[in-house]
């Protein structure tokens, strides 16, 4: 597939948590299919949920702890 924004360009695939990411290597632009987002918003999510149910027993009280994105990564791995 070319990429929308280059048109000569092929786009190259790349897998991320069991995503498959469509990116442009000239342009850096990253390409999702139809339901992809959703997918990466629900791995979020997840993250998300998992890391504020966290329970400090010693405290009694959730603990915070900054967790690194998904998007953050996707971006990361592009971005170089």
């Amino acid at each position: 597939m070319k990429c929308p924004v280059c048109k000569d360009v092929t786009l190259l695939m790349s897998e991320k948590k069991g995503i498959e990411i469509d990116y442009c290597p000239e342009c850096r632009g990253i390409w999702l299919d139809r339901g992809e987002l959703e997918k990466l918003m629900e791995k979020e999510n997840e993250v998300v949920n998992l890391d504020y149910n966290k329970h400090d027993d010693r405290k009694g009280k959730h603990t915070k702890r900054k967790k690194e994105s998904i998007f953050g990564e996707i971006f990361d791995m592009f971005g170089e």
